[in-house]
């Protein structure tokens, strides 16, 4: 009986423990003073990502609805989302040297020794991708592609003239930038 009696109360002291653990992370951003969407205790903000056709859909409401910096929880890590292009250009481009690596979104994970995208990657073959592809979007190299840009943007604005009463010019767009990429 005293067996029972002390393996009931550890196990209570354990799940308290946990829960009180688990709620001091909940408070991660609000001691950041950072606002956070509303979520759920246990599974964070996985319930409303697993429940969206598009994870970045979720990620544009909530950024209408708590600005362009806030955070969300996986589970009950805590992840920033920043959409404020002048600080992703700060952190990424000015001060790469203090944030060489980064940390994949567990939804973005890869499983096993697949070949990674520079969006799923990180350590060093973020770092290594990041280093390859930095030289083709420097300010010189687009300002090189400004006639062949220029070419297809003439091209878009002919199709748009041919085009009469309504239609869906999201897929012109795909089909520019597609044009853009490729040549």
């Amino acid at each position: 009986m005293l067996i029972t009696l002390f393996l009931l109360t550890a196990a209570v002291c354990s799940i308290v423990a946990y829960l009180w653990h688990l709620k001091a992370r909940y408070d991660y951003f609000k001691r950041q003073d950072l606002p956070v969407p509303p979520m759920t205790f246990l599974f964070g903000h996985y319930r409303a990502i697993w429940s969206t056709s598009l994870y970045s859909r979720q990620l544009q409401q909530w950024t209408k609805q708590c600005g362009s910096i806030y955070g969300i929880f996986e589970g009950s890590r805590p992840v920033y989302v920043v959409s404020d292009v002048e600080f992703i250009h700060e952190v990424y481009i000015k001060q790469f040297g203090s944030f060489h690596t980064r940390s994949v979104p567990f939804s973005m994970k890869q499983i096993g020794k697949q070949r990674t995208h520079l969006f799923g990657a990180s350590g060093a073959t973020w770092r290594r991708q990041r280093h390859v592809i930095n030289p083709t979007f420097s300010s010189a190299k687009l300002k090189l592609m400004t006639t062949l840009v220029d070419d297809y943007i003439r091209s878009l604005m002919n199709k748009l003239a041919e085009q009469k009463g309504e239609f869906d010019i999201y897929e012109l767009y795909k089909r520019l930038t597609m044009d853009v990429i490729c040549k």
